[in-house]
């Protein structure tokens, strides 16, 4: 094996031992949170490793490790995508739980936890590993596994309050819905075999037209339940009910990014399409955009306002890889470059949001009026975050969304530039709303909760303070290895 082979394992074999050390020693309590630090920094080492170098020695390769009857079971694919977006998840998964130290303890005004570490901190690293396994996924039936354990994860911490009855709804919920498209994956699968004798994302290039568009449909369903997309998206919200580094990693780097990802390499390598295909792609993606915009307005608690602004984010991916279908590299581009840009700023966001409620022992967002006034810290991440997702300028969100526009401007179908200017009409609305809690919420006279808040500990504000400079600069990180994302089945 080559030394990126070797690594690109590690980064799901050592998370895979942190899971199984964590959870062997629950009695340990609440030191399993250095444990698991140790583990997700040992994973991150090797990952920047890896990213070294693939980058300056090696070239894309695919390996497969079980084989069966000439089915490909295990197979992982290594190149320049999986490599930087597995630095992604490893990278947001330290961050979080580098938070976790502060958040998951006594002290939290919102949730006191006192018990269940081994099941969060276990549960976090598996999720990091599965994750990991998802974006090096070569044939369907590894991404299929991998695909099912995010959800498993899922289900264990978003049901981690299990005495409440909401939480366990909203854990089971998440499981069926996700579980659902899992089976329209494992019928892709299917069918690609059957017509091609191969379960690889190549596979795909071979097939004729007419299976192929049925394949990429069962795809992106399998993808849309995944990602909370229309008509799959009511798992999504409840699921807010998980403590946050849960959501805040589910959201930016795990679990609704699997969907997404799924359908990128699917039209890598499937495109050109049927335009029918790219179209109903597009339309469901401007569907749950708009939704989510309409469902910003009623809501006041803060982490079921970052749901369904997640919602509309990933809605930008799918319009992007809709673009991708027909043809638009630039539409491929942007989707895996607003992929990277959103992780940092929406995870800023969800740490954002924790650190109040833990600060304040409140999750509603008028009881932060006069925040500049206490935390400073807490303020600026705040307005970063929400300008960063918004996609104002420097912040990173506005180079991916404008990748994303300008694709949609370059392509003939009519289709194409009116879905691309619903998407601008969202993101200036999007805009609007953000602003308005920036300024209700930062300035003004500190509100009750506010004058009354305890500091956060050192963990806390150091992930946040990383998340804001990454806000600043991923963009300029990801931007010179998008000329390497190209169609992968011409």
């Amino acid at each position: 094996m080559a030394t990126t082979e070797i690594l690109s394992l590690l980064t799901i074999i050592v998370p895979g031992i942190g899971w199984a050390t964590v959870s062997l020693l629950y009695r340990k309590g609440i030191k399993l949170g250095l444990l698991a630090n140790i583990f997700s920094f040992l994973t991150l080492i090797i990952c920047a490793f890896n990213v070294l170098t693939y980058f300056t020695a090696s070239t894309p390769m695919i390996y497969t490790l079980v084989e069966f009857n000439g089915i490909e079971v295990i197979s992982f694919i290594v190149d320049s995508i999986s490599v930087a977006i597995s630095f992604l998840v490893v990278f947001i998964g330290c961050i979080i739980l580098l938070f976790s130290l502060g958040y998951m303890t006594p002290e939290n005004r919102e949730h006191p936890i006192t018990e269940g570490y081994a099941w969060f901190y276990g549960s976090m690293l598996l999720f990091m590993a599965s994750m990991v396994g998802v974006v090096y996924s070569y044939s369907l039936i590894t991404m299929a596994i991998f695909y099912e354990v995010t959800g498993l994860c899922s289900f264990v911490l978003i049901g981690f309050f299990h005495e409440n009855p909401k939480s366990r709804y909203s854990a089971m919920k998440a499981l069926y819905i996700t579980h659902l498209g899992w089976i329209f994956l494992i019928v892709a699968t299917a069918l690609l075999y059957s017509f091609s004798g191969s379960v690889t994302f190549n596979a795909l290039s071979n097939l004729t037209p007419y299976v192929k568009s049925a394949t990429v449909l069962l795809l992106a369903i399998a993808a849309w339940a995944k990602s909370a997309q229309i008509p799959f998206y009511t798992w999504l919200p409840d699921a807010m009910i998980a403590p946050t580094p849960v959501s805040a990693y589910l959201h930016a780097a795990a679990m609704v990014k699997v969907g997404v990802f799924l359908l990128f390499r699917s039209i890598q390598y499937a495109a050109p399409i049927d335009q029918f295909v790219g179209l109903i792609i597009g339309v469901m993606a401007v569907l749950t955009m708009v939704y989510g915009l309409v469902m910003y307005v009623p809501q006041l608690d803060m982490k079921r306002l970052l749901a369904y602004s997640t919602i509309t984010q990933l809605s930008y991916m799918f319009l992007a890889l809709s673009f991708a279908s027909i043809g638009a590299v630039e539409g491929l581009r942007g989707s895996i470059f607003h992929l990277w840009n959103h992780a940092y700023a929406k995870a800023l966001f969800f740490l954002t949001a924790g650190a109040l409620s833990y600060a304040t022992g409140s999750k509603f967002l008028i009881d932060y009026r006069g925040l500049i006034e206490r935390s400073r810290i807490l303020a600026i991440s705040f307005s970063v975050a929400a300008f960063s997702i918004s996609g104002i300028p420097p912040l990173a969100c506005f180079y991916s969304k404008f990748v994303i526009f300008l694709s949609g401007f370059s392509h003939s179908p009519i289709w194409v530039p009116a879905l691309t200017l619903i998407a601008i009409g969202e993101s200036v609305c999007c805009f609007i709303i953000f602003l308005y809690w920036v300024i209700k919420c930062i300035y003004g006279e500190a509100s009750d909760h506010i004058s009354k808040m305890q500091d956060i500990p050192l963990t806390m504000s150091v992930a946040l303070v990383v998340l804001v400079i990454m806000c600043f600069i991923s963009a300029y990180i990801m931007y010179p290895l998008l000329e390497q994302i190209t169609f992968a089945g011409r």
